[in-house]
């Protein structure tokens, strides 16, 4: 991927810095060098500092059988049809499973002006993080939403997927609203605007989606990924490989990954989280019935 710069309150395709650099530097006898102010490492540091709550979540992980997915996957490619990507099962799953248990479809609203209360949200927006590559900040996640997920299918949620990966700041406005409060806001005042959805249940809805995000660095070769989000509910999963697994009596190899999710044991506690978690796996190993009630 390419590195992106600022330019006149967007980006644009900048060069990397040249790979020798740490080389000459060592040769000159320096031992470090502290890099040059960027507002876009400003400002995710801002956002996370002021958002996030380790101490608030919990974690559970599980390997899912994939055998179904990729069925329904080389079918798609046999009917000359786009394979629906695995991200797409995964925001299809997790999207049914809330309307199952509409319960785990809330997040703790802060609020500048009174204690803190629980936002319970009508629809189903999955929020979803596309990596930006930014020189001397490569932490930097652009969020997008998918809304109403629940009522969008397979081919759907990809095609949206695809458009959000390959968007730039002339296609996407929820990408050139976030580089522009950035680049044209001096740093402090960015940090506060960024801030807001945090504080205020509307601009949440608008710019932040509703009570989960998904991620995935599989492509990468991660098998599990386990941190915290900002939101009540984080869906991230590992690389799809061939792992072994137990059936009938006999382990044989099956494509299967890890599906990790963190949530806010202040919205709900082991119990109602387990159910919740567990219907969105059997939602990815029964795909053909997402949309049929319970499995």
């Amino acid at each position: 991927m390419r590195s992106l710069s600022e330019r006149k309150g967007g980006l644009r395709p900048s060069p990397p810095l040249p790979a020798a650099e740490s080389a000459i530097a060592r040769d000159r006898g320096l031992e470090y060098r502290i890099e040059p102010k960027n507002k876009f490492f400003a400002a995710m540091c801002s956002i996370t500092d002021f958002e996030l709550r380790p101490a608030n979540t919990v974690t559970f992980l599980s390997e899912v059988d994939l055998t179904e997915i990729e069925r329904v996957r080389a079918e798609a490619g046999e009917k000359g049809r786009m394979k629906p990507s695995y991200t797409a099962f995964v925001v299809r799953a997790v999207a049914l499973a809330l309307k199952d248990f509409p319960y785990a479809n809330r997040r703790v609203s802060r609020s500048l002006f009174h204690r803190p209360r629980v936002q319970r949200f009508h629809r189903i927006d999955a929020a979803v993080l596309a990596e930006r590559s930014v020189p001397g900040a490569p932490m930097v996640a652009f969020v997008d939403m998918l809304r109403d997920a629940d009522r969008l299918g397979l081919e759907e949620i990809t095609d949206q997927l695809h458009a959000m990966a390959t968007a730039d700041v002339s296609t996407n406005r929820q990408l050139r609203d976030f580089s522009n409060i950035i680049t044209r806001l001096p740093i402090r005042l960015a940090a506060f605007v960024l801030r807001m959805p945090a504080l205020f249940p509307r601009l949440w809805v608008n710019y932040r989606g509703g009570s989960f995000v998904i991620t995935s660095p599989a492509k990468y070769g991660v098998d599990i990924v386990a941190t915290t989000w900002p939101w009540s509910l984080g869906i991230s999963f590992g690389i799809v490989k061939p792992r072994p697994l137990v059936r009938d009596g006999k382990v044989v190899a099956c494509p299967t990954f890890t599906l990790t999710l963190n949530f806010d044991h202040r919205l709900m506690t082991g119990a109602p989280a387990a159910h919740f978690f567990t219907r969105i796996v059997q939602r990815l190993e029964h795909p053909d019935l997402a949309g049929e009630g319970e499995p």
